[in-house]
Protein backbone atom coordinates (compact mmCIF):
# COMPACT_ATOMS: atom_id res chain seq x y z
CA UNK A 1 0.00 0.00 0.00
CA UNK A 2 1.60 3.47 -1.16
CA UNK A 3 1.64 6.09 1.56
CA UNK A 4 0.40 9.50 -0.03
CA UNK A 5 1.32 12.66 1.62
CA UNK A 6 -1.07 15.21 1.32
CA UNK A 7 -0.17 18.18 -1.06
CA UNK A 8 1.09 21.19 1.37
CA UNK A 9 2.24 18.62 4.46
CA UNK A 10 5.52 19.06 5.97
CA UNK A 11 7.84 16.46 5.36
CA UNK A 12 11.96 15.80 6.46
CA UNK A 13 14.23 14.55 4.19
CA UNK A 14 14.58 10.51 4.97
CA UNK A 15 18.67 11.00 3.60
CA UNK A 16 20.96 13.72 2.42
CA UNK A 17 20.68 15.54 -0.61
CA UNK A 18 24.28 16.65 -1.67
CA UNK A 19 23.27 17.95 -4.63
CA UNK A 20 21.18 20.67 -3.46
CA UNK A 21 23.63 20.75 0.01
CA UNK A 22 20.18 19.43 1.82
CA UNK A 23 20.49 17.09 4.96
CA UNK A 24 18.55 14.51 6.62
CA UNK A 25 15.53 16.02 8.62
CA UNK A 26 15.68 19.27 6.57
CA UNK A 27 11.82 20.39 6.67
CA UNK A 28 9.83 21.16 3.47
CA UNK A 29 6.25 21.51 1.84
CA UNK A 30 4.73 19.19 -0.92
CA UNK A 31 3.60 21.27 -3.72
CA UNK A 32 3.14 18.55 -6.26
CA UNK A 33 2.49 14.83 -6.22
CA UNK A 34 3.18 12.73 -9.07
CA UNK A 35 1.11 9.07 -8.71
CA UNK A 36 2.66 6.16 -10.32
CA UNK A 37 1.51 3.03 -11.34
CA UNK A 38 1.41 0.10 -9.24
CA UNK A 39 4.61 -1.32 -8.68
CA UNK A 40 6.52 2.54 -9.06
CA UNK A 41 7.67 4.81 -6.59
CA UNK A 42 5.54 7.97 -6.24
CA UNK A 43 7.59 11.25 -6.45
CA UNK A 44 6.44 14.67 -4.63
CA UNK A 45 7.58 17.81 -5.66
CA UNK A 46 9.26 19.67 -2.43
CA UNK A 47 9.59 23.53 -1.40
CA UNK A 48 10.46 25.65 1.29
CA UNK A 49 14.21 24.83 1.84
CA UNK A 50 15.74 27.92 2.63
CA UNK A 51 16.30 27.85 -1.21
CA UNK A 52 13.98 30.70 -2.27
CA UNK A 53 12.33 29.53 -6.11
CA UNK A 54 13.82 25.94 -5.52
CA UNK A 55 11.22 23.03 -6.34
CA UNK A 56 13.27 19.50 -5.83
CA UNK A 57 11.53 16.48 -6.62
CA UNK A 58 11.90 13.59 -4.95
CA UNK A 59 10.97 9.84 -4.80
CA UNK A 60 8.31 9.14 -1.75
CA UNK A 61 11.44 6.94 -0.32
CA UNK A 62 13.18 10.28 0.50
CA UNK A 63 10.47 11.86 2.96
CA UNK A 64 9.12 10.79 5.89
CA UNK A 65 6.56 12.40 8.12
CA UNK A 66 8.24 15.00 10.82
CA UNK A 67 6.82 13.61 13.92
CA UNK A 68 8.77 9.80 12.29
CA UNK A 69 11.82 11.92 11.96
CA UNK A 70 11.61 13.69 15.78
CA UNK A 71 11.11 10.10 17.19
CA UNK A 72 14.17 8.70 15.09
CA UNK A 73 16.49 11.80 16.69
CA UNK A 74 15.11 11.27 20.00
CA UNK A 75 15.95 7.53 19.98
CA UNK A 76 19.59 8.22 18.61
CA UNK A 77 19.87 10.44 21.21
CA UNK A 78 19.50 8.00 23.76
CA UNK A 79 21.54 5.41 21.33
CA UNK A 80 24.37 7.62 21.78
CA UNK A 81 24.37 7.52 25.95
CA UNK A 82 24.52 3.84 25.45
CA UNK A 83 28.26 1.84 26.46
CA UNK A 84 29.44 -0.64 23.97
CA UNK A 85 28.53 -3.37 26.07
CA UNK A 86 24.81 -2.74 26.31
CA UNK A 87 24.98 -1.53 22.58
CA UNK A 88 25.97 -5.07 21.75
CA UNK A 89 22.78 -6.62 24.38
CA UNK A 90 20.51 -4.19 21.93
CA UNK A 91 22.08 -5.14 18.89
CA UNK A 92 20.78 -8.56 19.98
CA UNK A 93 17.32 -7.83 21.25
CA UNK A 94 17.06 -5.64 17.64
CA UNK A 95 17.97 -9.09 15.73
CA UNK A 96 15.33 -10.91 17.57
CA UNK A 97 12.62 -8.49 16.89
CA UNK A 98 13.40 -8.21 13.43
CA UNK A 99 13.21 -12.01 13.04
CA UNK A 100 10.23 -12.20 15.15
CA UNK A 101 8.35 -9.51 12.83
CA UNK A 102 9.59 -11.43 9.81
CA UNK A 103 8.34 -14.52 11.31
CA UNK A 104 4.54 -12.87 12.18
CA UNK A 105 4.87 -11.18 8.16
CA UNK A 106 5.23 -14.46 6.80
CA UNK A 107 2.51 -15.82 8.46
CA UNK A 108 -0.25 -13.20 7.65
Amino acid sequence: MKVQYPLFSQVALAQDLPEYNLKRGNVATIVEHYPMPEGEEDGYSLEGFDLPNVTIEVPASQIIPISQWQQEEMILAKLRQLSGARLLQLQDYLDFLLQKEESEHQSA
